[in-house]
């Protein structure tokens, strides 16, 4: 039990105190995508906003390479077939936020981005496979839209876990992602997992080759770099 709720410190405690002293300056990032998330929501309920969400957003294996590089970046704030706007407004509000306070912005949009471009290139290459193939996509897949922060946060999930050396957070996290592929074997369940894997990566490259060098040459810490808070300035210590 103490080891559970020193993950919670770590993952929840100190992230959410930083944000409740500066709701809006602690986090930027996470503002802005969620003032963003609710634009491309509020558009696309009109015939001409939803052109505007497309052009800006739209994201299907059929859609070429170009324009999937061009429009990534806002692909993962704009509506989800699968994803009602509520859950995708919780998802960016509780995860980012966490994220951009444990990781550091920098951090939290290349993490965000990298799964989601890993999530989309999975799922155009399981489409080029076809049906008849064990990692092919059905027919009435294919060309489903994907798009959502689902692939994002799955990933910032995998990576907060990491940072904050958090097993319980990152072993739940890669087993719901299991069992949603088992259950619901949909483009989407199916990049949670090659999320899951590209956050691994980034995890394994950046933070723990980051951790050595500071510790082999006593570096001290940039911002965002330091589990819990991505605030540079140093903390001051009681009076006695």
């Amino acid at each position: 039990m103490r080891s559970l709720a020193a993950q919670w410190h770590r993952v929840v405690d100190r992230p959410v105190a930083d944000i409740r002293a500066r709701p809006i300056a602690a986090v930027p990032l996470t503002f802005v995508s969620l003032l963003l998330l609710t634009f491309f929501h509020a558009a696309a309920l009109h015939h001409a906003g939803a052109r505007l969400v497309w052009l800006v957003g739209g994201i299907r294996a059929d859609v070429p390479s170009a324009l999937v590089a061009a429009r990534l970046p806002l692909s993962m704030l704009v509506p989800a077939p699968d994803l009602p706007f509520l859950g995708a407004l919780v998802q960016v509000a509780v995860v980012f936020a966490l994220a951009e306070r444990i990781l550091g912005a920098g951090h939290t949009a290349a993490v965000a981005l990298l799964t989601t471009l890993a999530a989309s290139l999975a799922v155009r290459a399981m489409s080029r496979l076809g049906p008849g193939h064990p990692l092919g996509l059905p027919a009435d897949e294919a060309l489903a839209l994907d798009t959502g922060p689902s692939a994002a946060v799955v990933g910032l999930l995998i990576c907060i876990a990491w940072k904050c050396r958090s097993p319980v957070l990152l072993t739940g996290t890669v087993a719901a992602m299991i069992l949603e592929v088992v259950t619901v074997p949909n483009i989407a369940s199916r990049g949670h997992l090659v999320g899951i894997t590209a956050a691994l990566a980034y995890a394994a490259a950046v933070f723990s080759l980051a951790g050595g060098v500071r510790r082999a040459g006593h570096i001290p810490a940039e911002a965002g770099t330091e589990c819990g808070s991505s605030d540079p300035r140093p903390r001051r210590r009681p009076r006695r």
